[in-house]
């Protein structure tokens, strides 16, 4: 029996939700009985999930040009495909999904079928009105269009505004390894911080450090908590520097503590105390149910994206409200029994969103559109 052959495409492996969750979904995807998975990247610039795809056997091509930007991708992706003879080509992220939408107009005899992956409820690109018209095209191109939560569905929909095969626009929730965060070994406090005591109260927040993200509002926060809470942020970005120049303005540098990248996040997560994602706005937001799985209390910006997710389990707060981040982290850690009951409805609902679940929707979805 031939083999169903798959490709995902995507600008990189760096340190983003959607690249991070490549790197869990392939290797289970391409342990299916009769699938085998490929995966092809625009540039390799600050790649860090690529290792653990590697040691999963799964092959990993880049575009020559290392530019997510040349337009001659177009031409390369297109090449790519035929050769590969792929069933399925499978696009994550802007531009990405432009280039593979206008090399599947260009591919004639034995066509794939072409799925892709709505991340995010917003994008820049939705202020500017002349951009309808060129993703009402773009968003044609594609058999399916995943949406990785019921509100980023919602916005695409209106954004796109389609007429008509509106069976195209589904959702299928992102998933993680849950057992991998429950089951995770904390470390001692002073292993993160030489200077930590037992006795620190420890805040995480897991994000790339961008405009969607927004720590300022959590360091903000810092400045209203007690000296024996340390907040740590884990990630990298184009933000990361006024982040940092944020808290000396807020006079709190010494007790927010920058970890940069981290492979060891379910044991970072199993350490600390409370799980916090101040985001402006979120696609579905992966850090979160990580925090969930790993038995922390969730505290999470009232956006969507986020609000499905956390709503009844953990708690929210006004984005962009640093007060009252500060208050509701101040009255976990007093309220034993409030701190323990979040905990518990946290961990509950993280089992909603295996990883196993995603790769069964999405193996149905696959099977489904090659029929």
């Amino acid at each position: 029996m031939n083999k169903m052959k798959i490709l995902h495409v995507i600008n990189n492996l760096g340190s983003g939700g959607a690249e991070k969750l490549i790197q869990e979904l392939v290797p289970l995807l391409n342990q299916q009985e009769g699938v085998l998975v490929d995966v092809l990247l625009l540039n390799d610039n600050n790649n860090v999930f690529d290792k653990e795809l590697k040691n999963h056997g799964i092959k990993i091509d880049v575009v020559p040009f290392r530019n997510r930007n040349h337009p001659l991708n177009i031409s390369y992706i297109r090449k790519y495909i035929i050769k590969g003879n792929y069933d399925i080509v499978h696009a994550h992220l802007f531009p990405t999904i432009y280039w593979v939408a206008i090399a599947s107009k260009l591919i004639l005899k034995h066509k794939p079928k072409f799925v892709m992956t709505e991340h995010s409820t917003y994008n820049k690109r939705r202020k500017k009105s002349y951009f309808r018209y060129i993703e009402k095209f773009i968003y044609s191109s594609y058999d399916k269009i995943i949406s990785i939560s019921q509100q980023t569905h919602n916005n695409l929909i209106s954004w796109i505004q389609p007429k008509n095969k509106l069976d195209r626009f589904i959702i299928i929730q992102n998933g993680i390894v849950v057992e991998k965060f429950k089951n995770a070994l904390p470390y001692k406090k002073s292993d993160i911080c030489k200077e930590f005591t037992e006795d620190v109260r420890l805040i995480c927040m897991a994000g790339r450090f961008s405009k969607s993200k927004d720590q300022q509002t959590l360091i903000r926060a810092m400045q209203y908590l007690p000296e024996n809470v340390h907040l740590l942020l884990v990630g990298e970005g184009p933000l990361k520097k006024e982040n940092i120049k944020l808290t000396k303005q807020v006079k709190v540098e010494n007790r927010v503590h920058f970890l940069g990248f981290r492979n060891d996040m379910e044991r970072i997560l199993k350490t600390v105390d409370i799980v916090v994602l101040s985001s402006n706005w979120e696609g579905f937001g992966l850090a979160a149910v990580e925090g969930m799985a790993a038995g922390k209390p969730v505290i999470a910006s009232d956006v969507a994206g986020l609000r499905e997710n956390v709503k009844g389990a953990g708690i929210l707060f006004q984005k962009g409200n640093d007060k009252e981040l500060s208050e509701i982290i101040k009255k976990l850690f007093v309220n034993k029994n409030k701190y323990e009951t979040v905990s518990q409805l946290c961990l509950e609902r993280a089992n909603d969103f295996t990883i196993e679940k995603m790769v069964n929707e999405l193996m149905t979805l696959y099977n489904n559109i090659l029929r």
